[in-house]
């Protein structure tokens, strides 16, 4: 088993706990790497791919296991949880509407609107090759920024939302009232990113500081993936998991 494989994917002295970097470095790599498909490597395995102490790698498996995203089972080891990653929904629910839900009265504010070319990544997912219409917008409560979201549509669609649209109108409510699409499914998953200048300004907190990602994928009956987009809370903000019908939830105070 080759040593500390992962060591440089890790940052020791940053903001974030080292047992939580584990934890979202191995939740992105099951369903993609061959040592993450089914059954994860043993606690000594891990310990050696990491660099790390047993102690932060169980931290980091039952951070994982509390949000179902594994299943330990004593004596035999740690599975995938029923999920397979990534998490496959059928309906979705915008950030504005978990927010409304958990009895928070949350406000929307348009921070980007234009055309840009998007990323290699968000390219492919939405098979691309022009520009695409990015929207950013944040949201804060009294208590302070909650989160950012940050979505891409194909560009043909752009015509069709307005900044003022975008500024007002939840992601759901754009697909399902303004472009009229019916979903089929959104694909989930969850993972770390690093906060960009305009992301960490409406955070308030340092750029390149660790945040929780969460990404879907939405695909439209008799589209193609017609939506791309991430939610950025920071690490505390707010427990998410998937059930496992596909379903994304928060727990805890947002």
């Amino acid at each position: 088993m080759p040593h500390a494989v992962f060591s440089s994917d890790l940052d020791p002295n940053g903001p974030t706990p080292l047992y939580l970097q584990v934890g979202h470095h191995i939740s992105g790599l099951i369903g993609k790497d061959s040592r993450f498909m089914d059954r994860l490597p043993s606690e000594a395995e891990l310990c050696q791919m990491y660099g790390v102490s047993r102690i932060t790698v169980r931290q980091a498996l039952s951070y994982l296991a509390e949000r179902d995203v594994v299943v330990r089972q004593h004596g035999r080891g740690t599975f995938v949880g029923a999920l397979h990653r990534p998490g496959r929904q059928q309906t979705i629910h915008s950030f504005f509407e978990i927010l409304a839900g958990k009895g928070l009265s949350p406000e929307m504010t348009l921070l980007d609107y234009r055309m840009r070319q998007p990323p290699e990544e968000v390219a492919k997912a939405l098979s691309l090759k022009d520009d695409a219409l990015f929207i950013r917008r944040g949201y804060r409560s009294e208590q302070g920024p909650l989160g950012v979201t940050e979505v891409f549509y194909p560009g043909s669609l752009a015509r069709m939302v307005t900044p003022e649209l975008a500024g007002r109108t939840t992601s759901t409510s754009i697909l399902q009232d303004i472009f009229k699409f019916r979903i089929s499914h959104a694909d989930v998953s969850i993972g770390l990113s690093r906060a960009s200048q305009d992301v960490a300004q409406w955070l308030k907190v340092d750029p390149g500081t660790a945040l929780m990602r969460i990404k879907r994928v939405t695909t439209c009956v008799g589209q193609s993936a017609c939506e791309y987009s991430r939610l950025l809370v920071t690490e505390g903000t707010a427990d998410f998991r998937i059930t496992a019908e596909g379903e994304m939830l928060s727990e805890g105070a947002l």
